[in-house]
C-alpha cells in the first residue's frame, strides 16, 4: 500500500553541534567560504545561564541546508548543546570529537496528520507544533524527544508551506521564536536525565517488535533515498532496506 501523502518526506536540514569556539568559526567560515548563503545566525539564545550561538546557511549548488550549533554552558550548568561532549555517547567519552549530529529535519506536506499518525502509534513527541513565519511564508515544526539511550540524535518534521528550492537563495529560514522555545524544551528535557539518569525516548511507547519498522516506514520514504543513512545513530541502530 502506497504511503499517505504525509508520509512522503523530504531532507529539510540537518544540524550539527560543535565543541567549542574555535570549531564553531572555523566550520562557519569554511561553510560561508565553499558557497554556501547564511539564512539564519544569532550570538545567544537560550535561558539565562545556558544557551547556544547558532547559524544556518544554505547551499546555492545542492539546496542542502545545515545549522551549526554551539551550547554556551554555565559554570555551574551545562547546556544541552554541550551533552555529546561533556558526558560522550555511548557511555564512552569522545575527547577527540569536535562535531556531533544532534538532528535530522524532515519536511512533510502535513505535519499535524504525521504527528497525529506517529503519536497513534506510540511516538512520543517533546514539543507541541510550533507555527509561525519565515521570511517566504508559514513554517510550522514540531521536534521528537531523543531516539537512543546511549545517544543525543533527535528528529525535527516541518512543514513549509512553499517550495524552498524555488526561493531565492537569501531569507530567512528559521525563526527566533522557535528556537528559544526547542532550546528551554531541550534543556527541561536533559536537566531530568541529568537527574534521573533515565531518558524518556520518542518510541518509549511503540512495542519492542515495531520500533525498527517505524522507524524504517519514515526513512523508507525519504528523500533523497540513502541520505538517511548518513546519519551514524541511525545507521547503526536501524537496517533500511
Amino acid at each position: 500500500m502506497p504511503a499517505p501523502a504525509f508520509m512522503k518526506l523530504k531532507v529539510d536540514h540537518k544540524t550539527v553541534l560543535c565543541r567549542d569556539l574555535n570549531t564553531y568559526r572555523s566550520l562557519r567560515d569554511f561553510l560561508l567560504n565553499s558557497g554556501y548563503v547564511g539564512v539564519y545566525e544569532t550570538e545567544r539564545v537560550g535561558e539565562e545561564k545556558t544557551a547556544m550561538a547558532t547559524f544556518a546557511c544554505r547551499s546555492g549548488l545542492t539546496g542542502e541546508c545545515l545549522a551549526v550549533v554551539m551550547g554556551l554552558s554555565a559554570p555551574n550548568e551545562v547546556s544541552h548543546a554541550q551533552a555529546p561532549f561533556v558526558y560522550g555517547v555511548a557511555g564512552q567519552p569522545q575527547k577527540d570529537a569536535q562535531t556531533y549530529m544532534q538532528h535530522l529535519a524532515l519536511r512533510t506536506t502535513d505535519l499535524a496528520k504525521l504527528k497525529a499518525h506517529l503519536e497513534s502509534k506510540g511516538g512520543e513527541f517533546l514539543t507541541p507544533i510550533y507555527k509561525d513565519k519565515d521570511s517566504f511564508g508559514p513554517l510550522l515544526q514540531a521536534f521528537t524527544r531523543e531516539l537512543f539511550d546511549d545517544e543525543w540524535f533527535f528528529i525535527e518534521f516541518v512543514q513549509r508551506d512553499y517550495d524552498p528550492d524555488a526561493v531565492s537563495a537569501g531569507g530567512t529560514r528559521f525563526v527566533q521564536n522557535t528556537v528559544k522555545s526547542l532550546y528551554v524544551s531541550k534543556q527541561d528535557e536533559f536537566r531530568e536525565w541529568e537527574k534521573t539518569s533515565k531518558k524518556r525516548k520518542f518510541l518509549d511507547g511503540v512495542p519492542e517488535k515495531d520500533r525498527s519498522k517505524l522507524l524504517q516506514d519514515i526513512f523508507a520514504n525519504t528523500e533523497p533515498k540513502g541520505y538517511v543513512q548518513t546519519v551514524a545513530p541511525v545507521a547503526r541502530n536501524v537496517r533500511l532496506a
